[in-house]
């Protein structure tokens, strides 16, 4: 049985050996040698073609090598994000838990609201061997040193936010097209200034909307004012309470509110109707993330919707991908039109 035994140790390590040797000649980790010649990874790129040439230079069955990694292969896949209650999150786990299923893989989430927080939850699922890390950072969470530590040995994808590390994926948004397609829709409508309630002022994507709104004010000659254009929370008291000091009291006022997120264009309209103004009749509403509560305001709410289904369609790829081959990914979204829009000036 010690002899047994022994045999069984020394074919281990012989087997250890060689897929680092593979990786080794491949230039490349031992994850992707894993991916490649397992079946798991099916781009025929230069990277899979280095693996299976080295492979076969060093005599390294591929059906062995199947056998040896299939304890390092969890079928597991991490997701770390700030909060469950997000729309953008939220509407992200409906995406991707479905296809993890039928992937026959399992989802682990990390929930972390602060930097320290998501920094240990990346540390907890690295612990149990997922085969990849999607993370959304959270609000001003700097991940850069934690997420450089594992890039060369585990595939991680960075969903939004500022990107924090070269030698990891990303997908993100293009803010950038979303302004253009927002305001555009607007000009359409022959409306003629805009005011933007943004979302936290530190946070990338609300300063990148941001640069953007004026940037396409400027490009469809439209008007705004500085006393207009806020930063502050993404809910429906900060967006009441905006609605209700810009639309009480200056003489003059915008035409159209652009918001940073659907709970601050569900305040806005709520503002709105109490004043005694109408949507869209008197004030046309955006807002952002086409969440549930879109389809249900009264009227219903004209609203950026992010590509889910993309989004969750290439992080899963690049995962699949292995962690030597980074890329960055930026979608289109698309704009939802609906009543809050619907009328012509």
């Amino acid at each position: 049985m010690a002899r047994t035994t022994d045999n069984a140790s020394a074919s281990a390590t012989s087997a250890n050996s060689s897929i680092t040797n593979v990786a080794a000649l491949a230039n490349v980790s031992i994850a992707t040698v894993s991916r490649v010649l397992s079946g798991k990874r099916t781009k025929d790129d230069d990277i899979a073609r280095r693996v299976r040439a080295a492979a076969a230079h060093l005599n390294y069955s591929v059906n062995y090598a199947a056998s040896a990694l299939r304890s390092t292969v969890t079928n597991t896949i991490g997701l770390v994000i700030p909060t469950a209650n997000d729309p953008f999150c939220a509407q992200l786990l409906d995406e991707i838990e479905p296809v993890i299923d039928v992937d026959s893989q399992q989802l682990l989430l990390g929930i972390g609201g602060d930097q320290a927080t998501q920094i240990q939850r990346i540390e907890s699922l690295v612990d149990r061997h997922v085969d990849g890390l999607i993370v959304l950072p959270a609000w001003e969470a700097y991940l850069s040193a934690e997420l450089e530590h594992y890039a060369s040995t585990l595939p991680i994808v960075q969903v939004g936010g500022r990107q924090c590390s070269f030698r990891t994926s990303m997908v993100s948004v293009d803010e950038n097209a979303a302004m253009e397609i927002v305001i555009g829709h607007l000009a359409e409508r022959g409306i003629a200034s805009v005011a933007y309630m943004a979302g936290k002022e530190i946070s990338f994507e609300s300063a990148e909307l941001f640069t953007m709104f004026h940037t396409q004010m400027r490009a469809h000659h439209l008007a705004t004012e500085t006393e207009w254009n806020r930063f502050g929370d993404r809910s429906v008291q900060r967006g009441f309470n905006c609605a209700m000091r810009l639309f009480s009291e200056p003489l003059v006022q915008p035409e159209a509110v652009v918001c940073a997120d659907d709970a601050i264009a569900f305040g806005v309209m709520v503002a709105l109707h109490s004043l005694g103004l109408r949507v869209p009749e008197d004030v046309l509403v955006v807002g952002y993330n086409d969440s549930p509560i879109a389809r249900t305001t009264m009227p219903p709410l004209t609203s950026v919707r992010p590509p889910f289904k993309q989004i969750v369609s290439e992080a899963l790829r690049l995962l699949n991908d292995g962690p030597d081959s980074p890329a960055h990914i930026s979608l289109a979204p698309q704009l939802i039109v609906r009543e809050s829009t619907n009328y012509q000036r």
